[in-house]
């Protein structure tokens, strides 16, 4: 790459004299000009094969990129941006990070209402909400888009890109949740860390043996009964009554019992202690490392994604471990893809656009950069490229994917409507934690609210 700038500013540098000269010099310089501009002209076409990045047909062109993330998030993003323009020197990139999820959509809900949002952004499975404002990318794939075999990328993430045939999603990597822990903490304290696979009960288990050990104002667990949907659809899985499927074209299975089972084992662990009461748990979102109970120290052990892990380290002094949501039921630990980029039909750039999503998710150089924020790269160059510079939180995720192999099962869909059941969903986990409701209303009420997305 070094060599091929230099012999194109060589090249530039000939060219920009030739023209300046009188007649006489630019005949002594002529064989020169022209000799560096069929070197400039091979050179111009080989960074595509040299670096595995097709070319740029189009003119000078600016992209806006949004996306959600903390701090760390966006310095590895700036990071791989800057990366991206130094090998396509006419796209200009512009990065703006949203903050946490939800103010993130509210956001970009807004920005697409006005018609004022980015050329690429950033989704999670919830982009089939917002298939009408994106641009199908088919007519990229094997060209701009290189991640149309199984050589370059996991034909399974591609697909779950895909809706009729039309790719408007690409995978930004896998991801898993996973309970973290204050490993440094619980060791402090003469308790041993959590197995793998523990079971419901013997999670809860554990969790009142560390109470017993832990300093006042410290709790076993995070309560995550309502600040994560997945976690929630993880039980109804395993409970047999999945929150939502593709059968019949859409449905669910949900029960008013599996809703009140949920409900009640939070309302349980709350009253043993075992979560923080309503007013602490209020006080962190749990949407980020920023917002967190766990990097607070005010919990022992939560429940986030596992491209997650490494961030939560980070805004750490103590040292994290990872291990396994609870085991028991049906299968139900779902490896699915964290996050997606897209690219606004609006867009004057989609084949700027294009480029950007190729090698931000099949540059080795972005990829080592990026490791796992975003999930474990599809890209199985990208993979053995970050294969031996794992750090030991990579280490413990890879561990993870492991341990639940054999209760593993393919990612299912989103609820219609996701992002209005997440914040409903954390209304109702409020209203049962500050006892405005009953455990059996807040039941009711979050089985109604299923049957009314799925309506909408």
């Amino acid at each position: 790459m070094k060599k091929s700038i230099q012999l194109l500013l060589a090249a530039c540098t000939v060219l920009s004299l030739w023209g300046c000269s009188s007649k006489a010099a630019q005949q002594t310089t002529e064989a020169a000009a022209t000799a560096a501009a069929t070197e400039s002209q091979k050179e111009e076409s080989e960074p595509a094969d040299t670096k595995g990045l097709p070319p740029y047909t189009g003119e000078a062109a600016e992209l806006r990129f949004s996306w959600w993330g903390n701090d760390e998030r966006a310095s590895l993003t700036n990071q791989v941006i800057d990366r991206f323009m130094a090998a396509y020197p006419d796209i200009k990139v512009t990065g703006e990070p949203n903050g946490g999820t939800a103010d993130h959509f509210q956001i970009i809900d807004t920005q697409l209402q006005g018609n004022n949002a980015p050329d690429l952004i950033q989704f999670g499975g919830n982009y089939p909400d917002y298939i009408q404002y994106l641009n199908p990318l088919n007519d990229f794939l094997g060209k701009q888009l290189l991640i149309n075999t199984a050589e370059q990328f996991d034909q399974v993430a591609l697909n779950a890109g895909t809706q009729d045939g039309n790719l408007y999603a690409v995978s930004l990597g896998t991801n898993t949740l996973v309970l973290a822990y204050n490993k440094t903490l619980i060791e402090s304290v003469g308790a041993s860390v959590p197995d793998y696979n523990l079971t419901w009960d013997e999670l809860i288990a554990y969790g009142k043996e560390l109470k017993a050990k832990l300093p006042d104002g410290v709790f076993p667990f995070v309560d995550n009964s309502t600040n994560q949907a997945n976690y929630f659809s993880y039980y109804c899985q395993q409970e047999g009554t999945p929150l939502w499927t593709s059968d019949q074209g859409g449905k669910s299975y949900m029960t008013l019992e599996t809703s009140k089972k949920w409900i009640q084992l939070w309302a349980g662990l709350r009253e043993e202690g075992l979560i923080p009461d309503a007013d602490t748990t209020a006080t962190y979102a749990e949407t980020g490392a920023d917002s967190s109970a766990l990097v607070a120290g005010k919990a022992a052990i939560g429940m986030i994604w596992s491209n997650q892990v490494a961030g939560y380290q980070a805004a750490m002094t103590d040292q994290l471990g990872a291990t396994t949501l609870p085991a028991g039921g049906e299968k139900a630990y779902a490896i699915q893809m964290s996050q997606y980029l897209g690219v606004n039909k609006n867009s004057p750039n989609a084949e700027a656009a294009a480029l950007f999503i190729n090698y931000f998710v099949s540059s080795p150089e972005a990829g080592e950069i990026l490791g796992t924020n975003r999930g474990i790269p599809c890209s199985p160059v990208v993979r053995e490229a970050i294969s031996g510079k794992s750090t030991p939180i990579d280490a413990a995720v890879y561990a993870i994917y492991d341990a639940i192999s054999d209760r593993s099962i393919p990612q299912g869909p989103n609820l219609p409507n996701d992002q209005e059941f997440i914040n409903e969903l954390h209304l109702i986990g409020q209203n049962v934690a500050y006892g405005s409701i009953t455990v059996d209303q807040g039941a009711a009420d979050l089985f109604d609210l299923i049957q009314r997305l799925i309506i909408k």
